[in-house]
């Protein structure tokens, strides 16, 4: 049976889920690169200004320490963001009128 111009199979709907489910893996595996990479480049950084400067391990800590916020940062606001447009009009987001 073929679905009619303007109507849905049932046949559509697992894919349009596998491929939401999917765009979560990839979306998933991206921030966990982000929080593994993003501090060891900082360190490998720090490491090479303490040396070059001979300052200890001052600098590769502050560096480490300023690109994990920085990650924690951006996680944070982009979940935020995230859920204030899923939410957008949803019955628990609306504003009573007075």
């Amino acid at each position: 049976m073929t679905a009619q111009p303007g109507e849905t199979s049932k046949a559509q709907a697992p894919s349009a889920v596998a491929g939401s489910l999917y765009g979560g893996f990839g979306d998933a595996l991206a921030q966990a690169f982000e929080f593994a990479i993003v501090p060891v480049l900082f360190a490998v950084a720090g490491v090479g200004l303490d040396s070059w400067l001979g300052t200890g391990p001052w600098l590769t800590i502050a560096l480490v320490a300023f690109g994990l916020s920085g990650v924690i940062a951006r996680t944070l606001y982009s979940y935020k963001a995230r859920i204030e447009r899923e939410e957008e009009g949803k019955p628990w987001t609306r504003r009573a009128r007075p």
